[in-house]
Formats: structure tokens, sequence, C-alpha cells
């Protein structure tokens, strides 16, 4: 049997409602041209010019041909064929809304999700189980993406739970979020998602970054809870993982795209360990929400933090902790938290403090080499405008959650990234705001429309 996959493209595959062309590319597990008598399960991955190889000069891919070549190789995951839908930027039209575009957005561009989903539907998934021996039915067909292709997956998937039986959405864009100094939480935030009220059954795994800017766990969390509240059940048909320093990038995707993969179409084994991560210290005061962030482990590798579970506290009138792993600070002092799963515990000690503040402000300062001076404003991430404060000096205040973490490169126009003196891309620059705090970088220079794309916004 061969021990390397391939894979294939298909070219100019047309989507007739949406009056463009694209290119299909196919993962084949190993021994597949070998194993004529055998069938697979399928899994639609959107944005695919980027989950095989390289995808172009300088662009992250996730090399989840890579990761599932490692997985099947191992015996941890059945054989699947895995379909990478190359990516129509909109011009008008967003393939990935359904429903509505972010207010910022939808003056120029409109929503069109069903157009996109008729496409896979009715014209791609005829053409991959004609072409190729797959198992056809819900239970062997999945539907993979991050970001707004996120929010598309989990739109598709409760419209069509005839079709698609798995769902992972990874870093998905459920609400669209700007700085806003003149709201109280200094936040506009905007739901982009729509659940049903009756969840059909599927699987789902959903997972969120901790240093993807505005993209922040705690509004995944919320999703994830709104599901449970709907009848999904934790751990069998919805897994979450809120990953520590993992950012809003194609890497930081691909560097876990192994745990959806085990979760989905793997054997998840036994539970090995439990882990108790996030903040430690919670305000009395304040009005700061913090969740345990309780992650299992498993023998496979596998981990997901737990949505509920059973906890103590050493001090219920220090500290209280609810099934959801909130957090109740109820006196100033310190207290231990046990969580136990079966014959599994962990313990970390938490402290109240008489007060912490829901955000903090930041101050980044940006130095640009006087020749490459030339704009009145430049941008960090996530909508943070710099404005000239002098000579090859830029200067920006915000107000922005505590604990978030922020990746980014300064960028003075679409796609005009920071790149280093010759031209090359950099890697982001990266900051957590536990607290106030002032920040100072240099820029050495400005890219083309060539450097690698930068992380701030949904993709």
């Amino acid at each position: 049997m061969s021990t390397h996959s391939v894979i294939e493209c298909l070219e100019g595959i047309q989507a007739s409602r949406l009056g463009n062309i694209r290119n299909i590319y196919v993962y084949l597990p190993p021994g597949y041209h070998e194993q004529a008598a055998r069938h697979y399960p399928v899994l639609y991955v959107h944005a695919g010019q980027r989950a095989f190889g390289l995808s172009g000069p300088g662009n992250e891919t996730w090399n989840m041909d890579q990761a599932a070549d490692g997985l099947i190789s191992s015996g941890q995951i059945e054989s699947l064929i895995i379909v990478g839908i190359t990516h129509v930027r909109p011009v008008t039209h967003n393939e990935f809304y359904h429903f509505v575009a972010p207010e910022r957005e939808a003056v120029s561009v409109g929503c069109s999700g069903i157009a996109y989903e008729h496409f896979i539907i009715h014209e791609l998934k005829p053409i991959i189980d004609h072409r190729y021996r797959t198992l056809p039915d819900k239970q062997n067909t999945g539907l993979l993406g991050s970001s707004a292709a996120a929010l598309c997956t989990l739109h598709m998937g409760m419209r069509n739970p005839e079709v698609f039986g798995k769902l992972i959405m990874m870093s998905p864009f459920y609400v669209d979020v700007q700085l806003d100094e003149t709201s109280e939480s200094g936040l506009l935030e905007e739901n982009m998602y729509r659940l049903p009220e009756e969840v059909p059954d599927v699987r789902m795994w959903v997972d969120i970054g901790d240093t993807e800017g505005l993209f922040l766990p705690s509004q995944v969390r919320r999703v994830a809870h709104q599901l449970l509240e709907r009848g999904v059940r934790s751990g069998e048909e919805l897994a979450f993982l809120e990953q520590q320093g993992a950012c809003h990038q194609e890497g930081d995707w691909g560097a876990r795209i192994h745990l959806p993969l085990l979760y989905m179409f793997g054997h998840v084994g036994k539970p090995s360990s439990l882990e108790l991560l996030g903040r430690d210290v919670i305000g009395l005061q304040g009005g700061m929400t913090v969740y345990i962030n309780a992650q299992m482990h498993y023998e496979s590798g596998l981990v997901r933090s737990l949505l509920h579970a059973n906890y103590t506290s050493s001090d219920s009138n220090v500290l209280q902790v609810q099934a959801s792993g909130e957090l109740v600070p109820v006196g100033i002092g310190s207290a231990s938290i046990t969580l136990t799963v079966g014959e599994l515990s962990a313990t970390r000690i938490y402290t109240v403090v008489p007060e912490l503040s829901t955000h903090v402000e930041v101050c980044i300062r940006a130095e640009v080499a006087p020749d490459e001076d030339s704009e009145e404003t430049i941008y960090g991430g996530m909508g943070m405008k710099l404005v000239r404060s002098g000579k090859g000096r830029y200067e920006g205040s915000y107000r922005v959650p505590r604990d978030s973490g922020f990746s980014f490169r300064f960028t003075r126009g679409f796609r005009r990234f920071e790149t280093d003196v010759d031209g090359k891309p950099i890697a982001n620059r990266v900051f957590r705001a536990t607290d106030d705090m002032s920040v100072h970088y240099l820029i050495q220079s400005w890219g083309s429309t060539s450097a690698k794309t930068g992380t701030g916004g949904p993709k």
C-alpha cells in the first residue's frame, strides 16, 4: 500500500448561482488508489487554497495534509478525503455571510452564503461523490472553516443537518467587534450568528485562541453555552477548546488542526489528566467576569476545555464557582478550587483582590524611518488607528478588554503591511493587555501588496 497521500486539483469548477468558477483541491489518503473497494468519509474545507502545502509567496497554510498523514499513519484517525474549496474573495457579496454582513461592510458587501451553500451541496458534492469513492451520508460528511468561514460552517450545518453531520469551527466570527470609545463597554458588538431554537443532531468542534484580539474567548464560550441550553450534549456532541497563546492566523489553526480531526474521525481514548488555566486573580468589585479554562487531556493527545464540570472551593466565603467554571468572588483572600472528573482531579489557588476593572488602557507608539514617513495615520491590530504625532512618530491610546491578546503587523492601507528593510514579511507583534500598559515599536519599512497578509479581520 502506498504510504503517500495525493492532492489533486479540479480546475474551473463552476458555481452557477454565484456566477464564478474556482479550483478545488482534493486530498486522497495513503492507499486510496490501491484499495479500490474502500470508501471514505469526506471533510469539506472552506478557503481551501490555504489548506495544503504552500498557497503562494509569503502566505501561511494549514499543512492539513501533513497533519492528516501523521494521524492516519499512526492509526489515530480513519483515512478520509479532504476537499479544499478555494475562496472567491468578495467584491459586492461575501459567500461566507448567510444572513447579515457586518454593519461596517453592509454598505458595499452583501450576503451570498445561501448561493454558496447551493454550490457546495448541489454542484460540488455530487462531483466529489461521483468522481471519488466517498461515504456520502451525513455521518461521514463534514464541514470545516475558520473565522468568517467558521460562521458559514455554523449556518450551513444548522440549515442542512441531513447533509453535514460534522461541523468544525475554528476561531469563529460569531461577533463583529470594534473599539468604541463612546460606549460603556468600550466595544461596539454585533452578533453575526443565528442559532435555531432546536439544534439538529450534528457533532460540533468549536475553538478559540486567547490572543486573537477582539475575537474574544468570552464570545465563543457564550455561543457554546447557548448550544448547551438548546440541548446539545457537551463532550459527546460539542467539544470546545480555548487555546492559550493562539492567534488568529493560518499557522495557529494548522498547529491544532489535529485536535478536531481526532475528535471527528479518530479514537479519542480515555481522559488522562486535568489542568486549570486562565486568570487566577479576581476582583471583588469592577465587574470582570472570569471563567476557569479547565482543560481535559486524553490518552490520544486530544485536549478540550470543559463547559460544565464539578468544582469545589476550599473557602466559599472567599470564592465560589459555578458548574460553568465562572468564578464568583465573595470576599478578599485566597481559596483553592478543585475540579473532579471521575478519578481525575486538579487544584489551583485563586486570589480575590478588592477591585479589578473589565478594561485597561493601552498606549502604542511607533517610529517609522524618515524616508518611509508619508502617512497621517497608520493602523495596528483590530483597527487600532495611530495618528502622526511628529516626524516619523505615531501614537494611539485604546481601551481594550483586560487579558485580551493582540497579534498584528502595522499597515498603512489595505494589504500594505510593514516589512523588514529588505521588504520581506516580519513576524507578528504580540502583546497581552493584562494591565494598563505602553508599548513602543520601530517600523523598518513598508512592503508591497505581495507581503504576507496580516491578521486583524475575519477570513
